[in-house]
């Protein structure tokens, strides 16, 4: 290893040689000086090392493993072979702007209780080009400066969707070695956002309000597979980070709060239906078939919004309104009558919400294809959950009777 650095800039890699070169040359360009760069090499068969000898600078240090020990094992090393304060774990084919690590390292050096920082990211193709993503792949919007670790948890069992970045993270290597390395109790996807949450439990979190990062999008990237292929387990392993999430919350001392304890029991109740639906998905023959939960939430809607209400369905579109010929059914997002797709975001969604019901809705269905809903659009579910009484609540349906206030009582239903 090459003398003590602030910064270690980790990359491990596998067979990439052309994109590592791009990643590499980002790193060795940063306008900063105290900084070394750790290539592990998890057994390639192209010509990883002679690229990486290539750039002749005595700031990289070169390590290939004897054989392949995966991805788990190779990012483990990068943690073990560490000697800096502070420590980035650069993907192989994504690319650091120029100020990343000055940006970062003013970060941590100004927060002393900060176990990580995060930057924003954008997104290039295979070949540089800039590509917009999907909303599967957009992050909400980042809070901006340092916030409290455990404030970080209650968002994501919220249900704030804050994606980070693995390359645009610098870790504190004092909060790794208080907490441990990675882990995979769920998913080999999912290493990163188990550490995240570990630390958060422990370490405020700084936000920095610039891009420096850039990553890169192609079929080989494991997100891709993990969450964009048939039969990927991203989301499940997701909703399983999550229950963890909740449980590093009722260990806090925000716990003490008996309002707040229910409020986690909710969550921990809707997360765990969220993955029963995802397993369900992966393994059919968990659950009952969709015409035998469609039939039993017909008659489930039948018993509690009498015949010629005006309601809103929430449903992706994958009922259709016409399925409740005894009910004037709305879809929503609705113009004219027809789906008009997913609501933007919270403020569009609580508008059209009030839209609709000043103008005669009486309930909302929330059906089981668009729970995710419930957690996409947070402030939605909370405004609901504030503002009028569920009539029903189980794994098929959630109702909201509309011209109830303001006290608001939850009425389970038997499964």
């Amino acid at each position: 290893m090459q003398p003590e650095s602030k910064v270690t800039i980790a990359i491990p890699t596998y067979n990439r040689s052309e994109l590592l070169k791009a990643s590499l040359e980002s790193a060795l360009a940063q306008d900063y000086r105290d900084y070394q760069v750790l290539v592990l090499d998890n057994a390639s068969e192209d010509d990883i090392e002679a690229v990486v000898r290539s750039f002749a600078d005595p700031r990289i240090t070169y390590v290939r493993n004897e054989t392949n020990i995966g991805i788990f094992g190779n990012w483990q090393l990068a943690v073990e072979l560490n000697s800096s304060p502070y420590l980035s774990i650069l993907s192989d084919d994504d690319i650091l702007l120029p100020s990343f690590i000055r940006e970062s390292v003013l970060a941590l050096d100004n927060h002393p209780n900060v176990g990580f920082s995060v930057a924003q990211a954008g997104f290039i193709d295979i070949y540089n080009v800039r590509v917009d993503v999907t909303k599967t792949e957009l992050s909400d919007n980042f809070p901006v400066g340092a916030i409290d670790g455990l404030e970080f948890i209650h968002q994501i069992v919220d249900g704030q969707k804050w994606i980070l970045r693995t390359s645009a993270v610098m870790f504190r290597a004092y909060a790794l070695a208080v907490v441990g390395t990675f882990d995979i109790p769920h998913s080999k996807y999912m290493l990163d956002l188990n550490l995240y949450l570990r630390i958060a439990a422990q370490f405020d979190i700084f936000f920095i309000a610039q891009e420096l990062a850039q990553v890169r999008f192609h079929v080989e990237q494991d997100s891709q597979v993990s969450f964009h292929s048939p039969g990927g387990t991203g989301s499940l392993a997701v909703v399983a980070e999550r229950t963890d999430a909740i449980a590093y919350l009722l260990q806090s001392p925000r716990a003490e709060d008996a309002s707040y304890r229910q409020w986690l029991a909710e969550r921990l109740l809707y997360i765990n239906v969220r993955r029963s639906e995802l397993t369900s998905e992966l393994i059919p023959e968990l659950n009952l078939s969709w015409s035998e939960r469609l039939q039993i939430a017909m008659r489930e809607i039948a018993s509690v919004i009498p015949a010629g209400k005006r309601l809103i369905l929430v449903d992706e579109n994958q009922w259709g309104c016409e399925i409740l010929a005894e009910l004037d059914a709305l879809p929503f997002l609705e113009h004219e009558g027809q789906y008009w797709g997913a609501p933007l975001d919270d403020e569009m969604a609580i508008q059209e919400l009030e839209r609709m019901r000043q103008a005669g809705a009486s309930f909302m269905i929330i059906a089981w294809p668009a729970f995710w809903w419930l957690d996409y659009y947070s402030g939605l579910r909370n405004y609901l959950s504030s503002n009028f009484r569920r009539v029903l609540d189980n794994s098929r349906l959630v109702v909201f009777d509309l011209c109830l206030g303001d006290s608001p009582t939850l009425i389970m239903s038997p499964e």
